[in-house]
């Protein structure tokens, strides 16, 4: 057991550690007598003063040295034999003897001859060497093949593929052996063939003439210029104008914000228009965005058409409607796709806004709605039978026809009734003009109440005896209203005054009777009233 003390400007606080490396974990601790700290943890044993280990000799525990690996002995000089291999030479090498074990690990180095995890495996290269894991062989030089049993013919100026033996000659060389020597203005030429391969600016047979490109590349035969994009022009002296880029300004720039001209070399803008997206804005807002950066969600069109990614308005309409939202009908006489053709002439109908056909209304029929339906039908298309027993009826609504001596009654008839309402309505205004008090109207109303007075006093005169006399109603007697209709009440026939009794010139009296009969309006104009209401109950019996 081992005390470590933490080391505090207060006090000190002992720790007891009872692991195999006797460690002091705690920071700025002080390791245990006979460790050195490694990092955080004191995990190095010291061998010091008289202990100090020897060369050949490392230290295991404080103060107690042992042999290196793959050494044993008293003073530790003795390396292990072939066979053995680590602490004390205790480990056996499993390469033996075709390899050694390293000391420490015991991993095998094979002999060159050899190859495998244990070196077990025969190395089959003739002229070279294997690699120890795979066996494949590495050629020596003047030799190639999988196992280096060929000899290699190149000249000094190639290297000798290993694999197929093909020489591969150096820069400025040609011909199967490489012995011939290029004339090409120190450019490289084709092995097999000698054609000159012209550096960069060259061009020529022999890459003799110099490039004029100058912004692009020759052609080594031609000396043609290829220039890079963004330029155009027979030496590339030329930039792409406005609203093109690419090779030979071939391609024309996207939909660039406001027109500004997009990169020559690649075609990238710096923002685009509305309804346009892309690094060169070439490509339209996907399907139910639009606007600027196609940010703003599309409106929802009718029958799930998409809006313009400009705009936001309804890109395309079903036929027969349009419309910002395609909820508009094609305007009367026109149909079809954007209501761009005109409808023929229907008569009697309006013609279909996506086909164009006509509807005809009730009561017709045909490709022009021109033909009356035939006699016994009626209605949409002529598609519905009358119910006339004689199939004569309205083509539209279907009402049967009436016949001569039908239609004669029903014409005097309908004379009967309007007579009938006219003398209905004339008596009810006269009525209405007798009993109104209006000012205005007073002198209108004498003239009507002595006519019929006039015409009362011309009636026959009718006996009373033996019946019951008519209810006569008397009205106060205005003596300066001279138009007014007097109304009298007689008594009954068992009581009956005399005239004197209950007549007078300026008022009347009224009597009672049980029942009612007709009223008489009494006139003022030719007599009295009392004369008249005598005469009127004095007549003479039958």
């Amino acid at each position: 057991m081992c005390v470590c003390f933490t080391v505090d400007y207060l006090h000190l606080l002992p720790l007891v550690s009872e692991s195999h490396n006797l460690v002091c974990r705690s920071s700025g601790s002080v390791c245990c007598s006979g460790w050195g700290q490694l990092g955080d943890e004191c995990l190095t044993p010291l061998c010091e003063g008289n202990f100090t280990c020897k060369e050949k000799e490392v230290c295991v525990r404080p103060n107690e040295c042992r042999c290196r690996h793959g050494y044993f002995g008293a003073s530790c000089d003795t390396k292990c034999p072939a066979q053995f291999w680590g602490p004390d030479c205790k480990g056996k090498c499993n390469c033996y003897p075709n390899g050694q074990c390293d000391d420490f690990t015991g991993a095998c180095t094979c002999n060159h001859n050899r190859w495998g995890p244990n070196c077990e495996n025969a190395c089959l290269c003739q002229k070279g060497k294997c690699d120890q894991d795979t066996g494949k062989c590495t050629c020596h030089p003047g030799a190639w093949g999988p196992q280096c049993n060929n000899n290699c013919y190149c000249s000094v100026n190639s290297v000798c593929d290993a694999m197929t033996g093909r020489c591969q000659c150096n820069p400025g060389w040609t011909g199967r052996n490489c012995a011939i020597q290029c004339n090409c203005n120190n450019s490289p030429c084709d092995q097999f063939t000698g054609r000159c391969q012209c550096r960069e600016r060259l061009w020529g047979p022999r890459c003799e003439r110099y490039c004029q490109c100058i912004h692009g590349k020759c052609n080594q035969a031609d000396g043609s210029c290829t220039c890079t994009p963004g330029y155009r022009g027979k030496f590339c002296r030329e930039p792409c104008p406005a609203g093109f880029y690419g090779q030979n300004c071939r391609n024309r720039c996207g939909h660039c914000k406001g027109q500004q001209p997009c990169k020559v070399t690649e075609g990238r803008c710096i923002t685009c228009d509305r309804g346009w997206n892309g690094t060169r804005c070439d490509q339209l807002c996907f399907k139910g965005f639009f606007g600027e950066n196609c940010q703003e969600v599309c409106p929802t069109c009718k029958d799930g058409h998409h809006c313009d990614p400009i705009h936001g308005k309804c890109s395309h309409c079903n036929p027969g409607w349009i419309g910002d939202r395609c909820e508009v009908r094609c305007p009367n006489g026109t149909y079809g796709e954007n209501c761009e053709n005109n409808c023929s002439h229907c008569f009697n109908g309006i013609c279909h806004i996506v086909t164009g056909e006509c509807l005809c209304d009730p009561g017709f029929y045909g490709t022009y709605c021109n033909m009356t339906c035939q006699r016994g039908q009626y209605g949409v298309n002529c598609n519905q039978t009358c119910s006339c027993h004689d199939k004569n009826c309205d083509p539209v609504s279907g009402a049967c026809y009436l016949q001569p001596n039908q239609r004669m009654g029903v014409i005097a008839a309908g004379t009967l009734v309007s007579f009938l309402l006219i003398v209905l309505l004339s008596l009810l205004c006269c009525c209405c003009l007798c009993q109104h008090k209006d000012d205005h109207n007073k002198k209108a109303k004498r003239i009507l109440c002595g006519r019929f007075s006039r015409i009362s006093t011309k009636l026959p005169r009718i006996p009373l005896r033996r019946q019951k006399l008519p209810k006569v109603v008397v009205a106060h007697h205005d003596p300066e209203n001279t138009f007014n209709c007097s109304f009298i009440e007689p008594p009954s026939v068992a009581e009956q005054p005399s005239p004197s009794s209950w007549s007078s010139q300026e008022s009347f009296s009224s009597f009672e009777s049980g029942d009612e009969g007709p009223v008489y309006c009494v006139p003022h104009e030719g007599e009295s009233s009392k004369e008249y209401i005598n005469t009127l109950y004095h007549s003479p019996s039958i």
